[in-house]
């Protein structure tokens, strides 16, 4: 279940988090329209996953508002640390494994953008 619509992007560390050896290529970077591959885990306050790719391809246009803005302005090979509030996730009507009004929190490492 890839977090459709993923968060307002302050630092988080959710331990665990997927680590990818990925050069960072400083002249790729992510627009809020682009086609991406990430590799993330998703976590719930407690610390327990609800979701996790180690290869997913998606538009940002697509996803959550706080995981679009959070991906904006990365590099291909940066890795991210998200905690997106509520009212930049799913709010009070969530998908089936996440409780209404729950922070979400990631690890994100953008591994391309899609031409």
């Amino acid at each position: 279940m890839l977090v459709l619509a993923l968060a307002a992007c302050e630092p988080a560390d959710p331990p665990g988090a997927p680590e990818a050896a990925v050069a960072v290529d400083t002249t790729r970077v992510a627009e809020p329209t682009s086609r991406v591959v990430v590799a993330y885990k998703g976590r719930l306050e407690d610390g327990s996953v609800f979701d996790e790719s180690e290869r997913a391809t998606f538009n940002l246009d697509q996803v959550i508002q706080g995981f679009q803005s959070g991906i904006t302005g990365m590099h291909v090979g940066e890795t991210k640390s998200l905690s997106v509030p509520p009212e930049e996730g799913y709010g009070a009507d969530p998908p089936p494994g996440i409780p209404p009004n729950a922070t979400l929190n990631f690890q994100v490492t953008l591994l391309d953008i899609v031409e």
